[in-house]
């Protein structure tokens, strides 16, 4: 199945009216449609929170054995959460496989049926004459740092520029991975800054076309 980001959850969506016309039981979709419910929520839900607790139950141990201040260190809290869903089987991606596998052998199978399960690529063919991306800031290893996500569009990767508070424009970098993580400090440590970010593609080692729109994100605040 194509990892496509969104593609599981059309999977999911999809398999109760295609799966029957493809030869798969009822228990077996039940059983898969349960499995990627766990994944989605754990994905979506439970491994974020969790991972934004081992981060700031790491902040606390650091301040609780190097810190200073008349303060108590309060524990931190685990989190709690409301009605998760039912266990599944484990597996899932194996049987998907090999469910995907039976399905494409089917007598009623076609193209079509491929790309509304998301086991085929949707072939894209607008043009994007310049990338399309987001920034966000998240944790990193040092602190809060921007996160650039863009899609492809069948292009090799981006060319990036960034400036600080308005500044002058400086080379980002070539990049062929579809998310970049900008870890520069501040440039004055502990006092919050602006930082642009502008792309254009890259092909071939090659940076061409024009720059994309500008998109700010505000750093260390």
């Amino acid at each position: 199945m194509q990892q496509a980001r969104g593609t599981p959850k059309r999977y999911w969506a999809m398999l109760l009216s295609h799966g029957p016309r493809l030869g798969l039981g009822d228990e077996e979709i039940t059983n898969t449609r349960a499995g990627l419910t766990v994944y989605f929520w754990m994905s979506e839900s439970l491994c974020p929170v969790a991972h934004q607790f081992a981060v700031d139950t790491t902040a606390v141990r650091k301040h609780l054995a190097y810190g200073e201040g008349p303060d108590p260190v309060v524990v931190p809290t685990l989190p709690v959460f409301e009605s998760p869903p039912p266990a599944a089987l484990p597996g899932l991606f194996n049987r998907i496989f090999n469910q995907v596998q039976r399905m494409k052998l089917h007598p009623n199978y076609t193209e079509s049926l491929g790309r509304e399960l998301g086991i085929l690529p949707i072939v894209d063919t607008t043009e994007h004459p310049v990338p399309e991306f987001t920034v966000t800031t998240e944790q990193g290893p040092n602190g809060m740092r921007p996160r650039i996500d863009y899609t492809k569009f069948r292009h090799h990767g981006i060319a990036g520029e960034y400036r600080v508070n308005g500044g002058p424009w400086l080379p980002l970098g070539h990049f062929n991975q579809k998310t970049v993580y900008d870890d520069r400090p501040l440039a004055v440590p502990g006092t919050p800054e602006s930082r642009d970010y502008r792309l254009r593609w890259l092909d071939k080692d090659e940076a061409h076309g024009d720059w994309s729109a500008i998109q700010t994100v505000l750093v260390g605040a």
